[in-house]
Order: structure tokens, then sequence, then C-alpha cells
């Protein structure tokens, strides 16, 4: 079975991001005719990545309790 067209494409909505910035705008949603929604919000702040991620954080505090339980059993 071969794969139906794209009704919308990559370069689609690089136009459409383009013009709004051009335009000054805040985001850009591009909604196709089965009910699709892409939002693009363009002024929005980075997200910045956390120093420590939750599994190491889980990992070093299993890690302080594995030690703690060693050195009850001493």
């Amino acid at each position: 079975m071969s794969r139906r067209a794209a009704t919308i494409t990559q370069a689609d909505v690089a136009r459409a991001i383009r013009a709004a910035r051009q335009a000054g705008a805040d985001a850009v949603e591009v909604v196709q005719s089965n009910g699709t929604t892409i939002r693009v919000i363009l002024n929005a702040p980075p997200v910045a990545p956390s120093d420590e991620d939750a599994f190491e954080t889980w990992e070093r505090e299993h890690a302080q309790a594995k030690a703690a339980r060693r050195r009850d059993r001493v």
C-alpha cells in the first residue's frame, strides 16, 4: 500500500513561520482541513535544561540510602 501525499509540507510550515516573524506575530497556527492544528509560539522563552534530571536525583538518593543500610548492618 502506497503512502498518500501530505496535505501540508514542511516547506509550507516554514513559509508560515517566516511570514509571521516578518509581520511581528507572536504565534503561528496552521489548521488543516482534517482538523489537525499546528501551533508554533515564536516569542516563548527558551526551555533551559535543569542542572540535574529526575533520574540523577533518584539515583543519588538511592545510593545514599543504600550506603546507610550497609552502615546499619555492620
